[in-house]
C-alpha cells in the first residue's frame, strides 16, 4: 500500500510542475506579444510626428531636413495615376508621400500625408538607416528629395 501512495504523489507533483510551466510559457508569450504590440505603435507615432515635420519643414521651404525616426522604415512618394497606398488612393490624393515599415507593405503598417505638389525622390525610396539622415531638397517644377 506505501508504494501507491508514493507513485500517486509523484503523479500529482509532476502534474503541478507541468501546469505551471505552461501558465510560464504562456505569461511569457503574453509579455511579449505586449511589448512588440507596443513597440509598433511606438514606431508609427514616431513616423507621424516625422512625416508631420517634414511636411511642415516643405511648406517652409527648408533646404535641408534631418529625420531622426523611426529607424529602418523608408520614405516613398507617389503621384497621381501610379498604384498608391490605399490610404492615398481612396481619398484621391493627387500627390502622397509616405514613411512606411516596407516599401512594398505599406497600407499594413504605415503613415501618409497628401501634399500639393509632386514629390520626386530618386530610386522611389529613401530608407532612414542611420539616424538622422539629412535630406537635400530642391524646389523648382517639382520638389526633390535626396540623401545629403
Amino acid at each position: 500500500m506505501k508504494q501507491d501512495k508514493k507513485g500517486f504523489f509523484l503523479a500529482e507533483e509532476t502534474l503541478k510542475i507541468v501546469i505551471a510551466v505552461i501558465v510560464i510559457i504562456f505569461l511569457i508569450y503574453f509579455l511579449a506579444s505586449l511589448y512588440f504590440s507596443g513597440k509598433d505603435s511606438e514606431e508609427l507615432k514616431f513616423a507621424e510626428d516625422s512625416l508631420n515635420y517634414l511636411i511642415g519643414q516643405l511648406n517652409l521651404k527648408a533646404a535641408e531636413i534631418q529625420i531622426y525616426n523611426p529607424k529602418d522604415w523608408v520614405i516613398i512618394s507617389w503621384k497621381r495615376g501610379e498604384k498608391m497606398p490605399l490610404q492615398c488612393s481612396n481619398l484621391k490624393w493627387e500627390n502622397c508621400v509616405c514613411l512606411c515599415k516596407d516599401a512594398e507593405k505599406c497600407d499594413e503598417v504605415g503613415i501618409c500625408s497628401d501634399y500639393g505638389k509632386e514629390i520626386f525622390i530618386k530610386d522611389r525610396s529613401l530608407e532612414i538607416d542611420n539616424p538622422p539622415i539629412t535630406l537635400k531638397i530642391n524646389y523648382e517644377d517639382r520638389i526633390q528629395i535626396n540623401k545629403k
